[in-house]
């Protein structure tokens, strides 16, 4: 009696854990947990300004359908669809299939949606088909929102220094953006093309170079650097104000203009702004003149002698690097604001480092140009 009680106990135990396993495959699929990995900041910081980038080609599309022009909604649309490359793709299917598959199907129902329409048409543009291509557009946003929640951890999204290297990575992106607009003959990413230019010796630009150490992952010095680049920023105003430029490609221009009226100066606004703001009365306020910026887990205090002063200056520079896209003025004015102020700020704030690769490179993450 009593082994047969065993065996059925034993049978009960096997039944039990077998329905459990079974239950465990439906709760959590093999297919979101097989790779799953937890993600770098630099990798969601480069992640995010991609789905910043597709949400700014989005927004165009439906721009340039209100003024009919199909053409350059067709632009954005095939730029769209190229910007999230198989790897991106694959990232986004780790934590969700379904996330993944959506985002693919919707920028390719979005492409054919727009490029469908008669670009030789003079004719006004159905609203019907504005309507579908409208509800294209905003399900894709919806798609972008879901990809972001799954792809990139909730300690991420609420990191300053993260968002700092998504603004940084979105500026070198205007600065390809810009350059394709205007044809310009020199990688307007790279730093070391304003020294020589606009009337200013090589020895500043040397003084440029100099203000980083040449350790494998370069930082940027302290307040009298700044004060130096600013300088030369002057000076290079003051030779090149005079110099005008012509749009060679339209699309590209847009592209560079949504991104430094709208996508850049809301994300400092709205969410680097505040977290640096927040970050900073919540850390050990003993010494109000550092900066308490986490970086990867990282506690660093880059020297600075005011918060919202630098902060300040961040958002001049970026509203000067706005206004010199508006105006349509000589890729070195747009380089400027850059690489004068943006990007030391960032550095000098958020304790951003440079990755030097093939020993020429300034910046890093998608360069946005296409």
């Amino acid at each position: 009696m009593n082994v047969r009680k065993n065996f059925l106990m034993r049978c009960g135990v096997v039944f039990f854990l077998a329905l459990l396993a079974l239950g465990s495959s439906f709760l959590f699929p093999a297919s979101n947990l097989a790779y799953a990995h937890t993600f770098s900041t630099s990798e969601s910081a480069e992640f995010l300004s991609l789905v910043d980038q597709i949400r700014a080609d989005t927004a165009l599309i439906t721009l340039n359908l209100q003024s009919n022009n199909i053409t350059l909604a067709q632009a954005h649309a095939q730029k769209a669809a190229t910007l999230p490359d198989n790897l991106t793709i694959t990232e986004i299917r780790e934590r969700n299939n379904r996330i993944a598959d959506s985002l693919v199907a919707g920028l390719e129902q979005l492409e054919q949606n727009v490029t469908s329409l008669a670009p030789e048409s003079q004719e006004p543009i159905p609203q019907d088909r504005i309507e579908i291509i409208n509800q294209s557009v905003a399900s894709l946003n919806d798609v972008l929102a879901e990809a972001v929640t799954v792809r990139v951890e909730s300690d991420q999204q609420n990191n300053a220094t993260m968002w700092a290297s998504v603004l940084a990575d979105l500026v070198n992106v205007v600065l390809s953006d810009y350059g394709n607009a205007t044809g310009a003959s020199f990688d307007l990413t790279d730093m070391s093309n304003l020294a020589g230019m606009g009337g200013t010796e090589m020895d500043q630009g040397n003084n440029m170079t100099m203000m980083m150490t040449t350790d494998e992952t370069m930082q940027m010095s302290g307040n009298s650097s700044g004060d130096n680049m600013t300088t030369i920023g002057t000076n290079f105003n003051s030779s090149t104000s005079n110099m005008t430029t012509t749009i060679v490609e339209e699309a590209a221009y847009q592209s560079a203009q949504y991104l430094t009226n709208s996508t850049i100066l809301q994300l400092f606004s709205d969410t680097l702004k505040p977290l640096t703001i927040s970050t900073n009365e919540t850390a050990d306020g003993s010494d109000t003149n550092t900066t308490a910026i986490t970086q990867e887990g990282q506690e660093t205090s880059p020297p600075t002698n005011n918060v919202t002063s630098n902060i300040d200056e961040l958002e001049a520079g970026l509203m000067q690097l706005r206004d010199a896209i508006n105006g349509k003025a000589n890729p070195y004015e747009v380089m400027i604001p850059a690489h004068v102020k943006v990007h030391p700020l960032l550095m000098q704030i958020y304790g951003l480092t440079i990755e030097n690769q093939e020993g020429e490179e300034e910046h890093t993450g998608h360069s946005g140009g296409q």
